[in-house]
This record gives C-alpha cells, structure tokens and sequence, in this order.
C-alpha cells in the first residue's frame, strides 16, 4: 500500500473512511463518523542505531521459550531506529551460534545445551504507560519466513496482581510466515478463552502481509473490541461473543508490546533452517480517542514523549 506521510501537527481528524466501515451509511451522511483525536503517538524518527525512547519503553529478557516454546532469547539491542527519511523502529531477529561452553540462553528446543537459536527483542511500556478505549493503531511490516511471529499487542495492566489469563490481552496483529503469509490474527484471551482456546479471526491481504506496510487497529470501546485490517473490521469480540458464564476482562486499562518471536506453538513447525535474520519494521504507533472516549495513563515522562 502507498506509505503514508509523517503526521506533524495533526491532533485531530474525522475517520472518513474508518467511519464508513464501522458505520456503513456515514458516507451517505445520514451517520457522523467517528470523531478521533489524537492523544498519544510514537514516529520513530532519530538517529539510526539509537533505541527507542526509555521513557516509554522497557525490555523483556532472556530465553526459556516464554511458554511457547520459542527459539529466541530477548536482549536489549535488537530494537533499533533505521534513521530512514520515513523513520523506522526495526526489531532484528538473528540466528547467532552459542559457545556451547558457556550457554547463557536457553530455550526448550532440541538444540546442544538447549541452546537459544536466536536473539531478538521485546518491548513493552508496562509501569510506563497505559490505555483503555479509543482508536490504537500502528504501520507495520512484518517478516517473511517459516517460523517468523511478529505480534503487536496488550496486556492487563493487573498482570502483576491478576496472572494471565485474568488479566487479559489482546493481540492486535499476530502474522505467520509459514503456510499462512496472507493472513493477520486478531484474538482476544481472558479466563475460558485463552492459547488455544482464544477468540480468534483472520483477515486475508492480496498480496503476502511481508510485501509491504499494513495498519493494524483496534477500536475499543466498553464491552466491545473491534480488530481491523488497513481499515477494514474483521474480528469482533463483546461480552456475549466470550459467552455466559465467562468474564469479559477488557474493561480496564491495558499496556502495549511489540516483539519478533521465532518459532514457538503458535507458529506450529521449525524454523527454516537457511533462515539467518528476519525485520519487523514499525512506521508508527497511534492512539486516538474515538467519539471523546479514551485514556492514556502513566508517568508524566512517558505520556510527554508521545505527545502530539
């Protein structure tokens, strides 16, 4: 898809388009878009090589498979501004070769010493920051391959009172490079409805996800979350879609985290073994308010480093 120009002052707009998906007769005028202002964004313009703001994000560390039986450790470097015109955060996935006398990462993999095959990143802005409803959106690229699993999502701010999954998350855009390089995953997870058992849709691109940029959002509003696909809705999740009987847990503030996974249960096979790097590329983060409603929360560091 075309990319799109860099927003600079831009604080508030009319979601045209956006509106007349969600609300099919706005074009016709009979049924206001939404209104969205924006509250908060990241660009990712700076120095390459430099990461991302401090102040807003934090890094998840280390191997062990994250209990998916990953093949990647995390470590604090592999999450890096390109220093292109357009501006990008670039999250690097890298095949490196362990000193089997000395294996720092391990991953529970069928390798010498259990040994990580890869290193890569994992941001996230818990303690920093927090959103609860509106319009999240973020321009991305996603890798190629068999075993990639970039993800864009949230969890429950509570995490660390209320274990998952109580706690809630929702993945905005989950991609497999394996047999499935059309599709995004957008999927919902609380008590009842998690790993496998999550509430789940797909949308399916014309051309493979990796080809090109895509925006994935979600708008969320109370009891009702809806997924989209470069502005089209294809997955939508409510208290009586999780069903009687099961706690709809989204109600409440959440925090947000970008990764690059290699391998894992989701992604259900080996990585390709002439697979030596893979790139998740993100343009930009965006939050709006949809209609007035919507909340960023945090500390005051994080909140001005995003602010529009």
């Amino acid at each position: 898809m075309p990319k799109f120009a860099k927003l600079t002052a831009l604080t508030v707009i009319t979601g045209v388009a956006l509106g007349a998906l969600l609300n099919p007769v706005a074009a016709s005028g009979k049924t206001k878009a939404p209104v969205l202002k924006m509250l908060w964004h990241q660009e990712f313009n700076g120095k390459a090589g430099t990461g991302p703001s401090t102040s807003i994000f934090n890094y998840d560390l280390g191997g062990g498979g994250w209990g998916n039986q990953e093949h990647e450790a995390y470590v604090d470097d592999h999450a890096t501004l390109d220093g292109s015109k357009q501006g990008n955060l670039v999250i690097s996935a890298t095949r490196y070769s362990p000193n089997l006398n000395d294996i720092y990462y391990t991953c529970p993999i069928n390798t010498q010493g259990a040994a990580c095959e890869f290193l890569s990143s994992r941001i996230q802005t818990q303690g920093n920051l927090q959103f609860q409803y509106g319009q999240l959106s973020a321009r991305i690229k996603v890798p190629s391959g068999d075993g990639v699993w970039p993800a864009f999502w949230l969890l429950g701010n509570d995490i660390s009172t209320n274990a998952w999954p109580n706690c809630g998350e929702i993945d905005i855009m989950e991609a497999r490079g394996d047999q499935y390089p059309f599709n995004v995953f957008g999927t919902a997870h609380g008590p009842g409805y998690s790993g496998a058992d999550g509430i789940v849709n797909t949308a399916v691109s014309k051309a493979p996800l990796s080809a090109g940029y895509h925006i994935f959002t979600v708008v969320w509003q109370k009891n009702k979350i809806q997924w989209l696909l470069d502005g089209k809705v294809y997955n939508t999740v409510t208290p009586s879609i999780v069903g009687a009987g099961k706690e709809y847990v989204f109600n409440k503030p959440f925090f947000l985290i970008l990764n690059l996974a290699m391998g894992g249960n989701f992604v259900g096979g080996p990585v390709d073994p002439t697979l030596n790097s893979a790139n998740m590329s993100i343009d930009w983060i965006r939050y709006y308010s949809y209609n007035g409603v919507g909340k960023v929360t945090g500390t005051k560091a994080a909140i001005k480093a995003g602010k529009p």
